[in-house]
């Protein structure tokens, strides 16, 4: 695994919208792997590896925005006014670093901070130390600014153990940045698109309109999760960093197709990949929208195992990063005609 890529994912700013700068450590790394990159209307980057137009097309999807805030008023005082973009954890926004980025690009440190009301954060604002809002216009920032938290990437002293921001889902970018390297020579048996989604955070708008572009015949989505509570380490929790890739049974926009979940079952089984079982009983990913393009796409999603989702931090196991690069490069290579015909059959 190359995780300088991965650095650069975590600590590129983009949240929905705005990302600029998750597409181009994208396109830096992939494009001298690729046949073919597009993108949608939307600002969605697809990278292809073709084999012929007759082949089954495959898409494998994740999103690269992540959860952040905007710059929604500027006050006489200089304090400025945010709303969230995606489902900040509310304690995520108090008296945290962030750098605000301007239209020019010109990135300004900050804190933000809220008021706290029934366990909700109320009339975020960020403080860059400003007396006056001259002070604050005077440096470029304005309405509509993007705000990220500032959060380095690193490697705990523990082995096998990375912390950063915008795991969610620049943990998926990364997985099909490394499949896509790890299938460079391969003479595979379909077409493959990884598409990395805009907006997902905001209504899970990119995959929609990525896979209408691409039109696949079926959709597996990479994604990330995270337990509601650290401490529980029993079956109740499949949500556990060092125990395996997490496989969705159903999800609030999404009942897979039980073809697809056993295809994944048995090329993990063949491998030794370990997987956990796991159902969300709210919330979706790229997969509630892409499978309902057109006619319809047999879709599946696996998710990453993460700790404190949709915060300044996360943290995530390498052995887990491994195990699902090796589980969908296992997944491309395996798949051909007959699979794609078995799936896609009702009668």
């Amino acid at each position: 695994m190359n995780i300088e890529f991965f650095k650069r994912l975590s600590e590129a700013d983009g949240i929905a919208s705005n990302e600029e700068e998750v597409r181009h450590v994208l396109l830096e790394e992939l494009k001298a792997y690729s046949d073919k990159i597009i993108c949608d209307g939307l600002g969605s980057i697809i990278f292809s590896k073709i084999k012929d137009e007759s082949a089954p097309n495959v898409m494998i999807c994740a999103h690269m925005d992540e959860v952040g805030f905007m710059v929604r008023s500027i006050d006489k005082l200089g304090m400025i006014h945010l709303i969230t973009i995606g489902g900040v954890k509310p304690l995520a926004q108090f008296v945290q670093k962030v750098r605000i980025t301007t239209k020019e690009g010109k990135k300004i440190p900050a804190v933000i901070n809220a008021t706290y009301n029934n366990g909700k954060a109320e009339n975020i604002y960020a403080d860059i130390g400003a007396y006056t809002e001259e002070d604050v216009y005077n440096l470029g920032i304005n309405v509509g600014d993007m705000v990220t938290y500032t959060t380095s990437f690193e490697e705990f002293t523990l082995p096998d153990r990375l912390v950063g921001k915008a795991f969610d889902d620049r943990i998926g970018c990364f997985v099909m940045g490394e499949v896509l390297k790890e299938l460079r020579k391969e003479n595979l048996n379909c077409n493959i698109h990884f598409a990395a989604t805009s907006s997902e955070e905001v209504g899970i708008r990119g995959a929609k309109t990525s896979t209408q572009l691409i039109n696949p015949d079926i959709v597996f989505v990479i994604d990330v999760a995270c337990a509601k509570n650290e401490f529980v380490r029993d079956y109740t929790n499949q949500k556990q960093i060092d125990k395996g890739v997490m496989l969705m049974h159903r999800d609030r926009t999404l009942v897979p197709s039980r073809k697809m979940i056993d295809y994944v079952m048995e090329i993990a089984d063949k491998n030794n990949i370990p997987l956990q079982h796991d159902m969300f009983e709210s919330g979706g990913t790229d997969g509630g929208e892409a499978h309902l393009v057109n006619e319809g796409k047999p879709c599946v999603v696996t998710c990453v195992p993460v700790r404190y989702g949709h915060c300044a931090f996360s943290i995530v196991s390498n052995k887990d990063l491994e195990n699902i690069i090796r589980l969908y490069t296992q997944l491309i290579l395996n798949f051909d005609e007959e699979q794609y015909k078995h799936i896609r059959n009702f009668i």
